[in-house]
């Protein structure tokens, strides 16, 4: 048994949220290339199959290189499902001791942009708000990650989280999936 299929064996007795998300790493590449991946099947199972209701339907994401695009359908009470898309980047992140954020910015609405359609999307997913074209994830309020940034080590006589040691470095959208670096502050 190598090292990594141990601390995966650890992961799962001890947090099984988490560990579901770390089946899809590389754990290999986490810790030496400090990488990791977050598959579109992810995110459609976790996030928006939970956001869908008698108003929003069909929910489904697709990540490409450079960009993410979210479609479903919009069914008003009289009115017939109107199919929707909304085309998103990655505008910028802060990854510090006390804000842990991913802003994704709307690039394009179709077929037509409607704040109600954005809001209820974004309202639906508790770690999601909206500001504009501006939509920030907290990555403190995302179930699975909140448990493993509130870990605290021990260090000698110290206390302290390891995660205000971490940066996040990178992130970027490719086909299929998110891939993030992480990076060691010093």
């Amino acid at each position: 048994m190598s090292l990594f299929d141990k601390i995966a064996g650890k992961l799962q007795e001890k947090n099984p949220a988490l560990a579901e998300l770390m089946k899809e790493q590389k754990l290999h590449d986490l810790f030496t290339r400090r990488e990791f991946r977050i598959s579109q099947a992810y995110l459609q199972r976790e996030f928006l199959s939970r956001a869908q209701d008698e108003e929003l339907i069909e929910l489904s994401i697709e990540l490409c290189n450079g960009y993410g695009e979210v479609s479903g359908k919009m069914k008003k009470r009289l009115l017939p499902a109107i199919p929707f898309s909304a085309t998103f980047t990655i505008q910028g992140m802060e990854f510090s001791p006390a804000r842990k954020y991913v802003l994704l910015k709307l690039e394009q609405v179709a077929p037509l942009d409607i704040d109600w359609l954005t809001r209820k999307v974004v309202e639906h997913i508790p770690f999601l708000t909206c500001s504009g074209n501006l939509i920030t994830c907290d990555l403190n309020r995302v179930p699975t990650l909140a448990e493993l940034f509130a870990r605290r080590v021990r260090l000698g006589s110290r206390e302290l989280n390891g995660w205000d040691l971490v940066t996040l470095k990178e992130l970027t959208l490719k086909q299929g999936e998110i891939v993030g670096r992480v990076g060691v502050v010093i």
